[in-house]
């Protein structure tokens, strides 16, 4: 009787080994198959959002011009009313003004974020311009081209937004948004932040 009871734990436990031998393989066999599916994994591509964008305006309070208090009509009233601009004098109070409105209208997105920031900057430069002017300078001749030039981007600038926002990026532009990769868009940088502008080597 002892024997057979030792028979049968002997039969037991082999069946048991049997059993977690076939499962190791089991796991074995599966192993290389999660590996493979975390090589596909870790090859594939990040998709890139810096264009996706969204609007986080907040027109509570803003009533000017009769439009409609959005984002697109903001952005649509003043790049076709800023064209109509010609007096210098009025160059830098134009665009303080739409700057100062951008508390109202704003966006989130990498690359439309970082086109705001460049008509707020050349917004500022202009500002810059228009207090060296005041002082007289004997270089007055140069900065009041320097101040046209900026005009000029400001205005091309705000062009360029309006086709991203109400036109869906279709139509003629000045290639100066990073959203569109504009073409100019180095150009606008280089003039703003490096060589091209010299408030940034502390010139004056």
């Amino acid at each position: 009787m002892r024997l057979t009871k030792i028979a049968y734990t002997g039969l037991f436990v082999t069946v048991l080994l049997t059993g977690c031998t076939n499962e190791e393989t089991k796991i074995e066999e599966v192993k290389p198959a999660e590996s493979k599916i975390e090589k596909v994994k870790s090859g594939v591509t990040k998709v890139n959002n810096v264009k996706l964008w969204k609007d986080v305006s907040t027109p509570e309070g803003f009533n000017e011009y009769g439009i409609e208090p959005t984002l697109e009509a903001w952005i649509a009233y003043h790049a076709e009313d800023i064209v109509k601009t010609t007096d210098v004098n009025q160059y830098y109070p134009k665009a303080d003004q739409i700057t100062t409105e951008m508390k109202y209208f704003r966006v989130q997105g990498d690359d439309l974020q970082k086109d705001f920031e460049n008509l707020n900057v050349l917004q500022i430069w202009m500002g810059h311009l228009e207090y060296v002017l005041s002082t007289n300078t004997p270089e007055r001749s140069r900065f009041n081209d320097d101040l046209k030039q900026t005009f000029k981007y400001f205005t091309e600038l705000l062009h360029d937004l309006d086709i991203v926002i109400n036109h869906g990026g279709k139509g003629e532009t000045f290639g100066l948004t990073h959203q569109l990769d504009g073409n100019k868009v180095k150009e606008l940088e280089s003039y703003l932040y490096e060589n091209g502008n010299p408030y940034q080597n502390n010139e004056y």
